[in-house]
């Protein structure tokens, strides 16, 4: 009997609850189509939900982009941001460029007809964007990120000027791009109008019919936007041409944004790098981490630090680090003893590397003057030149007569690095080749890495100078006067100041067993 009650009581729940699952499917299509209707509450009309593509494109990882789709984004978390990619400024990096394109083509056209007057051409410009590797972060390029705030893998834009001057704008990103997404794209990333790359070819065909502009494009093998550019320019029957030295000259006179934060970074990165010489760290390892992490708690982004050295009582850390904020980078060298003094041979290399230093802003400084060096390979040639006279002092070059050309040859042996000039920026190495035949300009910001290297099987030089090797780099900027401002003045370079800085805070005791203070261990 009560076997049969409990078999009832379960078969009759069962079919309850099976009509009531039926009941509240049914009810939930109801809901949701009741729910439109309703009315919003009270704490709904005070929170003020935000659209859903915004809540899209600011919470989803899924987004192209992800979280942070622009360069302005990564700033949020610094209270005093030195924003460079504000629209005002994006406006004028791309007023320069076309402005330099333009007098490329006045140049070349007074060369061909000395007698036809300056004239304006029309320009359509292509720059490509960065592709993201899996799952590695991705670094936009450096010609694409000047002219657009975009951080989104695969992008493209198109600059576009009319002969009257009438320009404008197109973002082009793969995939879909429906029209609410493309008007907060627009927005976002300061351009006319956002479009799917497939209609690429179609708007560049357009607009190569209006006015016969000139078409700029940097051709890449691999690229798929590259075949589209020049099937474009085929079809159009219209010469493709390269603008990235043009690029690469424009980036490197810096704008008062820029060099705020070109400042910062190197700020950051001075401080940094004086904090990890005074920390005493014994494991390379753990100097490269702790300059990462201290260059993170001032809102900046550390790259990959290049350490060497031994902890020996005669041994010299070598660090070479930097950091980029807003984009912008900074970065210096420097070498210290890790027993808290420089030896006396070590004391008279790196002294050197200090006094050729101090003559290579003399003669960037002489530059406005007409003075012997006006290019960064000039620079370089003259830094080999006053190391092989520091090295003929140091009697680790045996004197005697030779030829700039041999002196320089001599010299090269003696230095680890192949350019010690180069333009900063964007990139740690914002430069080229043929950039580096350019003369110096104001608002140049550039990088000396400077270096004296001595190897062990060194059989002219004496014992004491033998496997030494002593690294010095800066950052400079280039005044309106040609002076020379050093950005990485906050981390110290002198002997005196390093020791300073490398003794340990506590007191040590001598060998007396006196107290001695820091100052009284100070040469």
């Amino acid at each position: 009997m009560l076997r049969s009650v409990r078999n009832f009581k379960f078969f009759s729940w069962r079919c309850v609850r099976r009509r009531y699952a039926v009941l509240a499917a049914s009810d939930r299509s109801d809901v949701h189509l009741v729910l439109p209707t309703v009315l919003s509450s009270e704490f709904a009309k005070r929170i003020q939900p935000l659209p859903v593509p915004d809540l899209i494109e600011k919470f989803s990882r899924h987004s192209p982009g992800g979280q942070f789709a622009t360069m302005a984004d990564h700033l949020h978390s610094d209270p005093k941001p030195n924003a460079v990619m504000v629209p005002e400024e994006i406006v004028l990096h791309r007023k320069m460029t076309l402005d330099d394109l333009n007098a490329y083509m006045q140049a070349k056209d007074a060369f061909n007809e000395p007698q036809r007057k300056n004239r304006m051409f029309a320009h359509v410009l292509v720059v490509v964007g960065a592709n993201s590797l899996g799952r590695c972060p991705l670094r936009q390029k450096c010609e694409f990120l000047y002219l657009c705030d975009c951080l989104r893998p695969g992008a493209t834009l198109v600059l576009h000027r009319s002969r009257k001057r009438k320009s404008g704008a197109l973002l082009f990103l793969s995939g879909e791009v429906d029209s609410q997404l493309s008007t907060i794209y627009s927005h976002m990333h300061h351009v006319d109008d956002v479009l799917p790359l497939a209609m690429l070819k179609k708007s560049l065909l357009w607009l190569l019919k209006d006015q016969s502009p000139e078409l700029w494009h940097f051709l890449e093998p691999s690229s798929p936007v590259s075949r589209i550019v020049k099937e474009a320019a085929e079809e159009a029957k219209k010469p493709l041409s390269n603008p990235r030295y043009i690029l690469q000259y424009t980036r490197t006179v810096k704008t008062s944004r820029e060099l705020s934060a070109l400042r910062r970074a190197n700020a950051i990165a001075a401080d940094s790098m004086a904090e990890v010489i005074a920390q005493h760290q014994r494991i390379p390892k753990e100097l490269a981490i702790s300059f990462d992490y201290k260059c993170r708690m001032r809102h900046a982004h550390p790259n990959e630090s290049k350490v060497s050295g031994g902890p020996d009582g005669n041994g010299l850390w070598q660090m070479d680090a930097g950091c980029q904020y807003g984009g912008y980078q900074g970065g210096l060298a420097r070498c210290w003893p890790s027993s808290g003094r420089f030896t006396p041979p070590q004391k008279m290399l790196y002294g050197a590397l200090l006094d050729i230093r101090r003559d290579l802003c003399s003669l960037i400084q002489s530059t406005g003057n007409e003075g012997a060096v006006r290019t960064p390979l000039e620079l370089h040639a003259a830094y080999l030149v006053l190391l092989a006279r520091h090295l003929r002092e140091l009697r680790v070059l045996p004197k005697g007569d030779r030829s700039p050309a041999e002196t320089v040859e001599v010299a090269r042996k003696y230095n680890c690095t192949p350019v010690v000039v180069s333009h900063m920026g964007l990139d740690k190495q914002d430069t080229s080749r043929r950039l580096l035949d350019y003369p110096f300009a104001p608002g140049n910001v550039v990088s000396l890495r400077l270096s004296i290297s001595i190897p062990d099987d060194c059989c002219q030089a004496y014992p004491e100078f033998r496997g030494t090797l002593c690294q010095l780099g800066d950052t400079l900027h280039i005044r309106d006067d040609y002076s020379v401002e050093v950005l990485t003045a906050l981390c110290p370079s002198e002997c005196q100041a390093i020791e300073a800085v490398c003794l340990p805070a506590s007191r040590a005791r001598s060998p007396r067993g006196d107290v001695v203070g820091r100052s009284a261990r100070i040469w």
